[in-house]
Parts: C-alpha cells; sequence; structure tokens
C-alpha cells in the first residue's frame, strides 16, 4: 500500500487519478483526446483536445466526516490510523449522505473564485469522487428529489456534474448527473 507524506500530498494524488479516471473515460465517449496541460489549483486541470480547452474540479463526498479521516489517515505516512469508530452508522447513511452531498454541491456550484475559470475557458466540468459504499442509483434518485427542494445559488461556472464511484470488483465508474444538466437548463 503506497503512502503520502502529507494530507496535500494525498489530496493531490487524489485528484490526478480521479482526473486520469474521467479523462480516459470522457476521450472514450466522445473519441477525443483531451489532456491535461496546466494545474494551476484552481482548478485542478485545464484540459485541452488540441481543438477545445476546457477546465476540471474535483471534489470528495465523504459518507462521513469520520469515513474521510478513516480513508485519509490509513494512506498518509507519520499519521495514526483512525478508523470509523464503532456504532457510528445514523439510522438512514442514505439521508445523511445526500445532505452531505448537497451541501457539497452547493458549495462548489456558488463559489466565486471560478468565475475567472468560467471566463477564460468557458464553463468547466465538476467532479465528485463518490466516497460512500451504498451509492446507487437509488441515491441519485434521492439526491435529484433534494435538489428540486433546495435554494442553491449556481453561477453557472460548470457545464456539467461528474460522479466517479467505485463498484463491485474495485472498478470505477463514471457517471453524468443528468439532473444537474436539465434543471440548470430548467432554471437559464
Amino acid at each position: 500500500m503506497r503512502r503520502w507524506k502529507n494530507r496535500r500530498e494525498v489530496l493531490k494524488a487524489h485528484e490526478r487519478f480521479t482526473i486520469g479516471l474521467f479523462l480516459e473515460w470522457f476521450n472514450r465517449q466522445h473519441s477525443s483526446q483531451f489532456k491535461v496541460i496546466d494545474e494551476p489549483d484552481p482548478p485542478e486541470a485545464v484540459i485541452t483536445s488540441g481543438r477545445t480547452t476546457r477546465w476540471v474540479e474535483v471534489t470528495a463526498a465523504y459518507w462521513s466526516d469520520a469515513f474521510a479521516q478513516d480513508l485519509c489517515s490509513y494512506v498518509t505516512e507519520g499519521e495514526a490510523y483512525k478508523p470509523v469508530p464503532d456504532g457510528t452508522v445514523s439510522v438512514n447513511p442514505t439521508a445523511v449522505f445526500v445532505q452531505r452531498l448537497i451541501t457539497l454541491l452547493a458549495k462548489k456550484l456558488s463559489k466565486g473564485s471560478y468565475a475567472w475559470c468560467r471566463d477564460t475557458y468557458g464553463p468547466g466540468y465538476l467532479i465528485v469522487s463518490i466516497q460512500y459504499p451504498f451509492f446507487s442509483k437509488e441515491v441519485v434518485a434521492r439526491l435529484g428529489r433534494a435538489w428540486d427542494k433546495s435554494q442553491i445559488v449556481d453561477r453557472g461556472c460548470f457545464r456539467s456534474v461528474y460522479f466517479v464511484h467505485r463498484v463491485f470488483g474495485g472498478e470505477y465508474r463514471i457517471t453524468r448527473w443528468t439532473h444537474y444538466s436539465a434543471s440548470r437548463r430548467r432554471f437559464q
């Protein structure tokens, strides 16, 4: 198991890994050849196909703070491993996760510091690394219902939102959150 020297290195490695997965998938889906040309932070990456330049922001949605601490402490050198304490699973984990994800999306979509990226390269791609072991179509449906009830300020910095999540067998799946795209068209 690879361990990194500090949390910043863990975060950067996770962002690069997630962008790599996304670009591999995106290029296959769109018969394109986007590659990373810069990592200004923010955004995590500026990508180009040679004809088109876009930008990518990565964030992670964790089941809970304790789950995030568990995952990050496990791979950070010199940091004591802090597993999720016994008895910390909520009665309705999906409802808790959906609310955490709505809060995370609200923070990212309302953030004014991405305006320069949008103004320079056009709206970007928001990639959410899902760190929730029960992620499913039902979770996405519940997220859509919660999103419809929310009052999120969307500054229009992102053209689309993608979820990257692990499926059984260790492989990763990338899904475009079509609910976000549809709601943006409806409210613009």
